[in-house]
């Protein structure tokens, strides 16, 4: 019989480096992919938040626009709007049932979906309470739940001359998992389009009492009265 030309194979060492070869390209195309996978994971986990806090902002936005009234409470973490009455037009800030004298809370409470951080809730309870029972969850994953709300104010808590009461509203969010996910931050200026002034610094709401000037809308008055934002109750 006549033996077969090449029959000798492949030694260990051809066969080491072959796999060495091998682990090499194979590490680097599954480094490529991985990193691919986290990328993406990161761009879904910011649109995420980008979203969310968009989608807050915007209702933030109708609650100040139809606010004429607005408190600030627990270091800028929950707000109170108040709305002028259908049914009494000359008040605003009034204590009483929302049904009588329309008001929205939002607070910053205990995220249920992550105990480490915060959600943002909209509630127009008649007892003027915020809690995730009678409030609806607008934005999840909120970083902070400090001083999300601020007032922008002159001196000792008044109105600019010609500017209606302004709000800084800031939404800061975050999606990260573990590595993966850079936090967001969505900040706006809204001004209270309904807002109405008091000529006097005081603790009662509007209209007129023993100890508080009627309510004005527009700039402060060419007399060169101070004006004070109402007081919500």
């Amino acid at each position: 019989m006549t033996k077969l030309c090449g029959e000798r194979g492949f030694t260990l060492i051809e066969a080491v480096m072959v796999m060495l070869i091998l682990g090499t390209v194979l590490a680097g195309i599954t480094t490529v992919f991985v990193n691919g996978t986290h990328a993406e994971l990161q761009n879904n986990n910011r649109f995420k938040a980008q979203q969310t806090a968009r989608i807050a902002m915007e209702q933030l936005r109708l609650d100040v626009h139809n606010a004429c009234a607005v408190k600030v409470i627990s270091g800028g973490g929950s707000i109170t709007f108040a709305s002028v009455p259908l049914s009494d037009p000359t008040r605003c800030g009034s204590t009483g049932s929302s049904a009588s004298y329309p008001k929205v809370n939002w607070c910053a409470l205990t995220s249920p979906t992550l105990s480490t951080t915060y959600a943002l809730y909209r509630s127009t309870a008649t007892d003027g309470t915020c809690t995730t029972a009678n409030g609806t969850l607008e934005a999840d994953r909120v970083t902070s739940n400090a001083s999300l709300f601020a007032l922008a104010t002159c001196t000792s808590g008044t109105i600019c001359p010609e500017q209606f009461t302004t709000l800084t509203v800031k939404v800061p969010i975050s999606f990260k998992s573990t590595t993966y996910g850079a936090p967001y931050t969505l900040s706006q200026t809204l001004s209270l389009r309904n807002g109405v002034y008091q000529t006097t610094n005081s603790t009662t709401a509007c209209p007129t009492t023993a100890n508080n000037s009627t309510c004005i809308t527009g700039s402060c008055p060419p007399t060169g009265a101070t004006c004070y934002p109402p007081v919500v109750q």
